[in-house]
Order: C-alpha cells, then sequence, then structure tokens
C-alpha cells in the first residue's frame, strides 16, 4: 500500500511539477517585467477566476475519482456512465460560473481593479474558468485510470510552450497581455492531458456516454459533488477577500504585489499537495466500499506522514533560500520575503488537512468539509481585519494565513481523532 501511494504520489508530483511548474515560471517573469504594482492586479484578476473554481472544481475532481475508483472495482461496464457524469457535471458547473463571471466582469474591473478598461480583461478571465473544471476532472479521472504516467509525460511534453507563451505574452508588459498568455497556455495543459484521456476511452470502450446515463447515476453529484463544492466555496471568497481588502489598505497597490509573489509560492506548493494527496483518494475510497477500514486508516495516517514531511522540507527549502534569491534576481521584491515565509509556514500547517479532506470525501461526509471550510474562511477574515487594523501590511495577512490554517486543521483533527491514533489496535473486517 505505502509503495503504490508513493508511486502515484510521485507520478502526480512530477504531473504537477511540469504542468504547474512551467505555469510558476511564466508567472515570475510576468511579476519581473510588469513590476510589483500592475503583478498585484495581475494577481487579483486570476484570483478573481479562481473564486469561481478553485475549490469548487477540486470537489468535483475529487467526486470523479470516487465514483471512477469505485465502477473500476466494483463493475467496470458502470465506468462509461462514470466518466460521463465526470465530464458532465464539470461542463455545466463552469459555463453557470463562467456566466457569473461574465456578468461581473465590468462592476469587478471597477471597484477591485479601479479601472473600466480592465473589464475585458476580468471578461476573458471567464475561460481560465472552463480550464480550472475541466483540469480537475482529467485529474481526478487519471488517478482512478492508473493513467498518471501518461498524464505526467504529456504535461513534461507541453512545458516547454507553456513557458514560452506566458514569457511571450509577460514580454508585452501589459496585464491584459498577461492574463491572455495565462489563460491560452492553461488550455495548452488541458488539450495535453486530454489527448491522454481519450486515447483510453477508445481503447477500452468507455465512450461518454451522454444518452445511455440513468438518473441515479447523477444522484452523487447533488448528494457528494454538490455539497463539497458549496464547501469549498466558502473558502476561494475569502481568500480573495482578503487580498481585496488588503489592496484598499495604505500603500495597497505595493502591498498586494509583495503578498502576491509568497501567495503564489502557496499557491503552487498547495497544488502540488493536493495532487499528492489525490493519490490517496482511490486507496481510501477503494478500501472503504471493501469494508477494510483499518486499511484505509493506515492509509490516512501515512499518507499524513509522508505529505507532512516532504512539504516541511519543500518549504523550509524555499524559506531559507528566498532573501538570497529576492536579492539577487528581484530587488523590488525586497519586502517580500517575510510574507512568503509566513504563507509557506501556512502550508504546512495545510499538508495534513488536504489528506483528511480526501479522507472525508471517501466517506460521503461533506459536512465535515463545509465545518472546516468554515472555520477556516471565519478565521482568516477575522485575523486578516485585525493585521489591518493594526497596519502590518502583506506580512499581517500572511500570519492570519497561519492561523486560519491551524484552527481548519484542528477542526478536521477532531471529526477524525479515532483514525489518527496511532496505536489503535487493527479492526477485524
Amino acid at each position: 500500500m505505502i509503495r503504490r501511494l508513493i508511486t502515484t504520489a510521485s507520478l502526480s508530483a512530477i504531473s504537477a511539477m511540469a504542468s504547474r511548474g512551467a505555469l510558476f515560471a511564466g508567472v515570475l517573469a510576468t511579476a519581473h517585467y510588469l513590476g510589483p504594482a500592475a503583478f498585484g492586479q495581475f494577481t487579483l484578476i486570476q484570483t478573481t477566476a479562481l473564486l469561481f473554481t478553485t475549490f469548487c472544481a477540486l470537489s468535483l475532481g475529487q467526486m470523479a475519482t470516487k465514483i471512477v475508483a469505485e465502477a473500476m472495482a466494483q463493475d467496470s461496464a458502470r465506468v462509461s456512465a462514470a466518466l460521463t457524469v465526470s465530464y458532465g457535471s464539470a461542463v455545466l458547473a463552469s459555463l453557470l460560473f463562467s456566466a457569473l463571471l461574465l456578468a461581473c466582469s465590468y462592476p469587478l474591473a471597477v471597484k477591485i481593479g479601479g479601472s473600466a478598461e480592465l473589464a475585458g480583461v476580468y471578461a476573458s478571465s471567464a475561460l481560465l474558468v472552463l480550464t480550472g473544471f475541466v483540469g480537475a476532472i482529467q485529474n481526478g479521472v487519471a488517478l482512478a485510470l492508473h493513467k498518471v504516467k501518461q498524464q505526467a509525460v504529456a504535461n513534461i511534453v507541453t512545458a516547454p510552450l507553456v513557458f514560452a507563451i506566458m514569457l511571450l505574452a509577460a514580454l508585452q508588459r501589459d496585464i491584459a497581455w498577461a492574463v491572455y498568455g495565462s489563460i491560452a497556455a492553461q488550455w495548452l495543459i488541458v488539450l495535453g492531458q486530454e489527448r491522454v484521456l481519450r486515447r483510453y476511452r477508445r481503447e477500452h470502450g468507455q465512450p461518454l456516454a451522454w444518452s445511455s446515463t440513468r438518473r441515479e447515476d447523477w444522484s452523487v453529484v447533488w448528494r457528494l459533488g454538490l455539497p463539497s463544492s458549496l464547501s469549498g466555496l466558502l473558502t476561494m471568497p475569502s481568500i480573495w477577500l482578503s487580498m481585496a481588502m488588503l489592496s484598499h489598505s495604505a500603500g495597497g497597490a505595493t502591498q498586494l504585489g509583495n503578498f502576491a509573489v509568497g501567495n503564489q509560492a502557496r499557491s503552487i506548493l498547495l497544488f502540488g499537495m493536493g495532487v499528492v494527496a489525490n493519490a490517496t483518494l482511490p486507496l481510501l475510497s477503494s478500501a472503504i466500499v471493501r469494508g477494510a477500514r483499518a486499511e484505509a486508516s493506515t492509509t490516512l495516517r501515512h499518507s499524513i506522514a509522508l505529505l507532512v514531511v516532504v512539504t516541511a522540507s519543500i518549504a523550509g527549502v524555499l524559506a531559507m533560500a528566498a532573501p538570497l534569491l529576492i536579492q539577487r534576481f528581484a530587488p523590488a521584491y525586497a519586502h517580500a520575503v517575510e510574507p512568503l515565509q509566513w504563507l509557506l509556514l501556512s502550508a504546512v500547517a495545510t499538508a495534513p488537512t488536504t489528506i483528511l479532506m480526501r479522507k472525508a470525501t471517501a466517506d460521503g461526509r461533506p459536512g465535515v468539509l463545509l465545518a472546516g471550510n468554515a472555520v477556516f474562511s471565519v478565521a482568516l477574515l477575522g485575523a486578516t481585519s485585525v493585521a489591518l487594523q493594526m497596519h502590518t501590511g502583506a506580512t499581517g495577512v500572511a500570519i492570519a494565513y497561519v492561523i486560519a490554517s491551524c484552527l481548519q486543521l484542528a477542526t478536521f483533527a477532531l471529526y477524525n481523532h479515532r483514525e489518527l491514533r496511532w496505536n489503535s489496535a487493527p479492526e477485524r473486517n
């Protein structure tokens, strides 16, 4: 079990490093050519699009992993229906949120971006909503179908072109071009990943069967996918609001740019953690559906230990290297070092939470996700408000993330205190 977990997690990490690593390198180039103030606006536009997708899409991606893995373990004839439900839910949700973002693009540009000229840029970011949903479903399905290796190869192949697209856009030194480059790069990743899954469906005779799925096949969407997505929608708005509050504080444009550097590093780290955590979901789901609760508990504990060690190691290296690297390559972001270090610490605190979230999904307990994310949102907004009243700027907001992440972890741990006991007696299955 541990060998399977490490193998799948390693391949997932390679895939994420290839795709998100290329995007992150492009974001660093964008930060260099735009400068702190403009880069803060670029990040805010991206975060606004993510507001409509991130946790909702990830919840649907985890739902896809669960139902496809269960179909593979119980009845392969149901794999086609599970794939159809997975893609169908993503398309419907992305169209709904894209329409909402388009409708809000002008007021967002005026109230948040400070310029009506950015309305078209905010509207175009609706395309990031679609890539966010489809990409999350692709990652979830690849895990369940054991196609992570092939997906990693596809991402490695497209990575140089992804970076080239973002670099060319960044060289224009314009917010709009930077956003358009980010959109094109992420679409390229989605198309490369879909080729892998399309090949599997064709070779194994598992087409997307839109007309043959039954009503009960779709019930998992409102039993698990929808409640999980709603719980995720508590988290991203609080993150977005904390950034909006920072942008409207004294010296907000520069403070937001300094915060954005650390937040990009945190986001990449969280994405990698999520990818690795997702590797545990098919193991947990298959163990639970077979009634092997002891195996599921062992998987939970060992995966938490593995992810915490890896995350803490990476975060520690980045925290120590940040002062030298920023001084050498981006001196304009000298005040970004301290917020970056606090945000890395918040990522370490979030590492166990990512595994516990997958456990809640495997158990079919969206209420646990709702409680944990509600605690994070309330804590983040409260701590951010206090930090800005104390005029601590980007560093204060970063500390607010640490506080919120620790309280969220405590909430999830409370719901799983029995499974987290290392000395608990094994169950008889």
